[in-house]
């Protein structure tokens, strides 16, 4: 049952990646190319990278705590979870893999329908703000959720992702002159 939650965890964090692209793309495809890129991109790029950087057995496989033990779990586990990351939130998997696919489908579709001969108004402010919070909110959930487990390192987790948000609105506010 377990097993579940976290492929419902897993899942949340693949289509967000796909959304993030998806920013990048929009009025330069059809929706047609959109689900065709998707499921190539998701199955080509995300998975392999994922697998790369969260396949790991777990703690379930320490059975004992012996050096042999971990050595033969760790030997298992994705490429780069073996040469030390710890990617909570997806730096690598979720925010690189999607930047690039996203600066490339830019590059390789042009520039979007109607730019520079339609005006393009900028979106709503208050939206915006709504979107900001409930992404911040669902940080709190990826971060944190990434250790598995309700400890000092989900802790650490929720605490960066509080102050980190915290320092950067205080760095925006005093850059921007602190009178708005």
């Amino acid at each position: 049952m377990y097993e579940l939650v976290f492929v419902g965890f897993q899942a949340t964090f693949a289509a967000i990646t796909c959304c993030l692209i998806l920013g990048s793309i929009v009025e330069r495809i059809k929706f047609s190319g959109v689900l065709l890129f998707i499921v190539l991109w998701f199955t080509f790029s995300y998975i392999p990278v994922a697998h790369m950087v969260w396949y790991w057995d777990g703690p379930d496989a320490y059975v004992n705590a012996t050096a042999d033990v971990a050595a033969t779990v760790n030997s298992h586990a994705g490429f780069i979870w073996q040469m030390g990351a710890l990617d909570f939130a997806g730096g690598t998997v979720v925010h690189i893999n999607s930047g690039v696919a996203g600066l490339v489908g830019a590059i390789v579709l042009g520039k979007r329908v109607g730019l520079g001969k339609e005006a393009m108004a900028p979106h709503s402010l208050t939206m915006t703000m709504i979107g900001a919070s409930l992404l911040w909110f669902g940080w709190f959930g990826f971060n944190a959720g990434s250790a598995l487990e309700a400890n000092g390192t989900a802790a650490l987790a929720f605490m960066n992702t509080f102050l980190a948000t915290a320092c950067a609105v205080l760095t925006w506010w005093v850059r921007s002159g602190c009178s708005r």
